[in-house]
């Protein structure tokens, strides 16, 4: 009895096919990656284009007086007639912002932490931290001037104030979101408190904490402004003040332009540093 030949250069060993399989798919999913996210800034920058686009259009057709409204047109003329000015503010304000945000990311996971991991901080803080984020931001400011004076610092505590809660929220749900079966693994494997808490509940708890950065990081460019509508002697709250006591609306406008954009900027940021870190969120959609 013969046996037939086989091509072996043709016909592939399985073992080294199903080896090859996992990268054919890594390498599709990158290019389908790839491809899905220039669409989607395509779609980003063509809706924030059409909307100034509405914009102008209601400005020319109504007509109305330069003091109530003005168009982008004018907004970004000022935003090129005075680029220093405009440029020195927004760097200003990003850096309390940021300042806001490391402050309130830090602070708002520790807590979040703690309140899962402690049923007695859970029951003691939990009511109060709700209480506390339903007071008005603006009425802190004044407090926090106070604290910390008229400079940086006090910004960049309003800014954290209200960056801090929405970390919490999501640390501490994201901390309990682990199934029950990876909880009994690590108890019959006997795994340290640290283990558990480094290998299986923080890697469960990403997705949601950056769930939380997403939205905290957008607030704390609100809150610096907040901060600086107080008591700002620059910034971008200090250009908006500054307009609307002059009525000068194109440069309002202008600073609104740039928040908005500054906000965008950084959410997306994040939004990125999400995805490079916790790749399996993405893959599971």
């Amino acid at each position: 009895m013969t046996v037939p030949e086989v091509d072996t250069d043709t016909v592939r060993p399985p073992a080294a096919e199903q080896a090859s399989r996992p990268a054919q798919v890594a390498r599709s999913k990158s290019r389908m990656f790839g491809r899905d996210s220039l669409v989607t800034a395509a779609k980003a920058v063509a809706g924030i284009a059409g909307l100034f686009v509405v914009w102008e259009l209601l400005v020319v057709v109504f007509d109305p007086p330069e003091f109530l409204l003005v168009g982008p047109v004018s907004a970004f003329a000022e935003l090129i007639e005075r680029p220093e000015y405009f440029a020195t503010n927004t760097f200003v304000t990003l850096q309390e912002a940021l300042a806001g945000f490391a402050l309130g990311t830090a602070l708002g996971v520790l807590c979040g932490a703690a309140l899962h991991y402690s049923a007695t901080i859970r029951s003691f803080l939990y009511p109060a931290l709700v209480a506390i984020d339903t007071i008005p931001k603006v009425a802190l400011a004044p407090l926090f001037i106070v604290w910390f004076g008229f400079g940086f610092e006090s910004k960049a505590f309003v800014a954290m104030a209200i960056a801090f809660f929405p970390l919490v929220i999501n640390t501490y749900d994201g901390l309990g979101s682990v199934p029950n079966e990876l909880q009994e693994l690590a108890r019959i494997n006997k795994a340290s408190s640290w283990k558990k808490m480094t290998k299986i509940e923080m890697i469960y708890a990403l997705p949601s904490i950056f769930s939380g950065a997403k939205i905290s990081i957008s607030l704390a460019v609100g809150g610096a402004v907040v901060g600086e509508f107080i008591a700002g002697s620059k910034g971008l709250g200090y250009v908006i003040l500054l307009a609307n006591s002059q009525v000068d609306l194109p440069s309002m406008f202008a600073a609104f332009i740039v928040l908005a954009a500054i906000a965008l900027a950084l959410f997306f940021i994040v939004d990125l540093a999400g995805r490079k870190l916790v790749p399996w969120k993405n893959h599971a959609k």
